[in-house]
């Protein structure tokens, strides 16, 4: 279908893609009329916003109360909130916002009126939600197009504001897709009864600057083309840096500033084109353009344009941090910074979270009860302030009903100074651990967490501690931020993760930031358990052979992951990670499931070893195909036969003998898989690790 009105110039798009690796916040995606559109900052997410505003009107509401006066749904997952909360350092957020799916009709028009959420809040507010409610706001980007009638070479806003006054089209309706208003086709198209005339499209420039820090700008293409007739193309390939940006531009001879136009060069395949002055004929040839390095001045477009980051753009070791060019469609442009949750019924967690009623107390306490206290007697004590204070009276003031038993570990609560892991991250997935490695099988009514042993075949039995089937689970996704150019690398300060560097999704304070949107899926999975004894017995047998095979030196690819295995052991990690990839590639073959549609979450540090495989491929998860192999007869065929197949390879020798960094041996032809099912970006395996001389199956047959 042809795109003629801006209401039609809709892209669908997938919930779960919009917290994807490649189609996030400040990331590039092609449209259906190919144009590449850049996702704005959640905080101009409808939905996210009508959340925040209710919070700043009303404050803070229960699940239910937010849920129908702000036509959300609410993910319940308080422990992964209380994690972010610290972890992150965005100490109001209160809910997690499933994002809303939102089809189109035919003609691309959104279907609002539909949704389940609009007929839900109507009846119960009688409240209308809006289309953008449900829409994800982006914007243009790159911003520079051409015409391919007059070669003109323009910024998008120019190329607005030439449309309103050739067209008189004030309200720019017809001018989406971008549209070049001197190359009119002489086709018309009829909206509302009348004909207007179709104008062909502008042409958008794919290349682009990007930094480590995660900013992104455009080609300053004007101040470009100054600094090329100044002759200081070399000068811009300078690895340093060159001051392009605010490169002092001299006026077009013929007066005013130049006209650029875009001349496509067809005989040198290694050159853009050229740039060229209409007024006076100048021209700057773009041969070798990829290789210019223009000091970041800091530009975050997705928080909209104008605005920079807080700090100024700087490299750690180099002082101010230069860009360099990019294709759109680059790997490097958008490497997401993500993080999943595994649902824990609180049951599981009774000495970790508190119930939404106590915890409401717990927070007035903290927030407003004690502080106002102190402004009427300083130096009032917490304990002093316990002893006078009767906690179940006080809540009923505020209309909220709490036991006795409730009251008193909402005092512990308060007078502890509360005492957090040193590493945030492994003591997260722990509590996951914990809960499958001390239970036989779930506790009734816990529903989205469902799990019972299998009877552990005799040959397994040494190697494995347990192995669980999990009938129903429920994995949470949100975003945290997104980095450029290299991989996100988490902060590691003493061995603990603090956070990834990069950008965040939102713009606000993070006093501010009250929600945000997530993903929950519903699957299955299967879980394994490593007997840690036999593995402690495995890497004191072989402990001087592996010093020296997994010391591998440090480079960029794999930054965070060789830091994590120098903190926990690289033994471990290897045959762990190895042993879940080579189980996920026989699956394939077992259950019908393509590797692509399993994920794995491994538990690997000092007190744990084990890794659950699941699947949890939309929000309907499974249909018990992943458990069904989990039966002793079958999860023992199928762990021989992943085993028996790791110790050949149709690319051995190479692949045996292979010693690049951190992956030894292994190859997309025995080990590796898609890399939305590893958590480690297919690093960290060898296959040596399992089978031959010194792996720890070499016994089982």
């Amino acid at each position: 279908m042809e795109i003629h009105k801006d209401l039609q110039y809709n892209q669908g798009i997938g919930k779960y893609k919009v917290l994807s690796s490649n189609a996030g916040v400040g990331s590039i995606v092609t449209t259906k009329a190919g144009f590449f559109i850049m996702p704005k900052s959640v905080s101009f997410w409808g939905f996210v916003k009508d959340v925040n505003k209710h919070i700043e009107n009303f404050g803070e509401s229960d699940t239910e109360s937010i849920s129908r006066a702000a036509g959300v749904d609410i993910i319940n997952d308080p422990r992964f909130v209380e994690f972010l909360k610290e972890n992150q350092g965005i100490p109001k957020l209160k809910y997690l916002i499933d994002v809303p799916h939102l089809s189109l009709d035919n003609w691309n028009y959104p279907k609002e009126k539909k949704h389940p959420l609009y007929l839900r809040c109507k009846e119960n507010t009688g409240h209308e939600l809006k289309s953008d409610h449900f829409s994800i706001p982006a914007i243009h980007f790159p911003r520079w197009f051409y015409s391919r009638k007059e070669k003109l070479f323009k910024p998008l806003e120019e190329w607005e504001s030439l449309w309103k006054q050739k067209t008189g089209d004030t309200k720019l309706h017809y001018f989406a897709p971008p549209r070049d208003p001197y190359n009119n086709t002489h086709r018309t198209f009829k909206d509302n009864n009348q004909l207007k005339d179709i104008y062909d499209t502008l042409v958008q420039i794919p290349i682009l600057l990007i930094c480590k820090n995660g900013h992104i700008s455009d080609i300053p293409w004007y101040e470009l083309f100054c600094a090329g007739i100044d002759g200081k193309k070399e000068a811009m390939k300078n690895p340093a840096g060159f001051e392009l940006f605010d490169y002092p531009c001299q006026d077009c001879e013929k007066g005013g500033r130049h006209e650029l136009q875009w001349i496509e060069n067809r005989n040198n395949s290694e050159s853009w084109g050229t740039l060229k002055c209409k007024k006076c004929g100048k021209t700057y040839g773009l041969e070798g353009v990829m290789n210019i390095h223009p000091f970041c001045k800091g530009d975050t477009p997705w928080n909209g344009f104008g605005t920079k980051s807080n700090d100024p753009c700087k490299d750690v070791n180099r002082g101010r941090s230069v860009m360099q060019m990019a294709l759109v469609t680059s790997n490097s442009v958008y490497y997401a910074d993500s993080f999943s949750s595994l649902y824990i019924p609180p049951k599981y967690l009774s000495d970790a979270i508190l119930a939404p009623q106590p915890q409401k107390v717990l927070d007035l306490l903290n927030n407003r009860w004690y502080p106002k206290a102190l402004e009427r007697q300083p130096g009032l004590t917490k304990e002093a302030y316990m002893e006078r204070m009767d906690i179940v009276d006080k809540a009923e003031d505020s209309d909220i009903v709490i036991t006795q038993e409730q009251a008193e570990i909402i005092k512990n609560r308060f007078l502890a100074v509360k005492e957090l892991p040193k590493d945030t991250h492994e003591h997260y997935r722990f509590e996951e651990y914990r809960v499958f490695s001390n239970y036989a099988e779930s506790l009734p009514q816990t529903p989205n967490l469902e799990f019972k042993d299998v009877d552990l075949p005799a040959d397994l039995r040494s190697y494995f501690k347990k192995i669980q089937q999990v009938d129903t689970l429920a994995i949470t996704l949100t975003q945290l931020g997104f980095s450029r150019v290299s991989m996100p690398v988490p902060l590691r300060i003493d061995g603990a993760v603090v956070r990834n560097e990069g950008q965040r999704i939102y713009n606000e304070p993070v006093e501010k930031v009250y929600s945000l949107p997530a993903n929950q899926s519903l699957g299955e999975g299967l879980f394994f358990e490593f007997n840690m004894d036999t593995v402690n017995q495995w890497l004191t047998d072989h402990s001087e052979l592996f010093k020296t095979r997994y010391d591998q030196p440090e480079g960029e690819i794999g930054k965070d992951l060789k830091g994590e295995m120098e903190q926990y052991g690289a033994p471990k990690f290897y045959l762990l990670h190895t042993f879940s990839h080579i189980i996920m590639k026989e699956l394939e073959f077992s259950c019908g499931y393509p590797t692509a549609s399993l994920q794995e979450r491994l538990y690997y540090s000092d007190r744990m070893c084990g890794v659950l495989i699941y699947t949890a491929d939309g929000a309907e998860g499974s249909m018990g195909g992943l458990v069904w192999q989990g039966q002793p007869r079958l999860i023992e065929r199928i762990i021989k036969n992943a085993i028996n197949n790791a110790k050949e390879c149709s690319s051995d020798p190479l692949c045996w003998e292979n010693e690049d960094q951190l992956n030894l041996a292994a190859c997309f032809s025995c080990c590796l898989v898609s890399e939305t099912s590893c958590e480690k970006r297919n690093l960290g395996l060898d296959r040596r690790a399992l089978v031959g001389d010194f792996g720890y199956f070499k016994g089982l047959e």
